[in-house]
């Protein structure tokens, strides 16, 4: 990633393309910021190796749901470089192995950092953690807010928002495990006080 030129983009945006003054205090160090917020978080994943999954042998052959809830994520949404942000609920039936819990956040966290489309980071998500563990099911279903809508063009504000799932395996041939995670997903809605 070439900083510099992030920094003299975001100083060209500002400057030439809005026709702002740098000498203001409050932009002086703008495209600093700008550059550091694309390079150190919105887009940090662009130079980082993916994270490595901690796997644990599932000795006790446990074959339930294992949800992981109400997880945080952030990402860039590559049509307008406007950031949607929501939460996700992943849930996997083990096979051979089990993941450590902070994990699959750390998963999300990653691939969530780049530009790209809410469906795709989905995917992503879901394909990599079955080519690391091979589980018998994965359900991946993730809700943000987008800023592309919230405060441009149809300007829906922080209510409406998008919610989309990626389902393999199991979650998606079996009906009943499908409901099973989805009454699990409401009870963790619930349970955090979302009424």
């Amino acid at each position: 990633m070439d900083r510099v030129s992030i920094a003299k983009a975001a100083c060209d945006l500002v400057v030439k393309g809005l026709g702002l003054n740098l000498s203001d205090p409050n932009l002086s160090n703008t495209p600093d910021r700008l550059q550091r917020m694309y390079a150190d978080e919105l887009c940090s994943s662009l130079e980082k190796e993916s994270p490595v999954l901690t796997k644990f042998p599932n000795g006790e052959k446990y074959d339930e749901i294992v949800l992981l809830d109400n997880i945080p994520f952030t990402s860039l949404c590559s049509h307008h470089f406007l950031p949607f942000s929501g939460r996700a609920w992943f849930a996997y039936v083990p096979y051979l192995s089990l993941v450590g819990a902070s994990k699959v956040a750390r998963l999300i966290h990653y691939y969530s950092k780049k530009p790209q489309l809410q469906e795709a980071l989905g995917i992503e998500i879901v394909d990599h953690f079955i080519k690391e563990l091979h589980p018998k099911g994965v359900m991946l279903v993730m809700r943000a807010v987008h800023g592309c809508m919230s405060c441009r063009g149809v300007m829906t504000g922080f209510d409406a928002g998008m919610t989309t799932s990626v389902l393999r395996g199991c979650f998606k041939e079996d009906a009943r495990t499908r409901a099973e995670a989805m009454a699990l997903i409401q009870l963790s809605i619930t349970d955090r006080g979302y009424r």
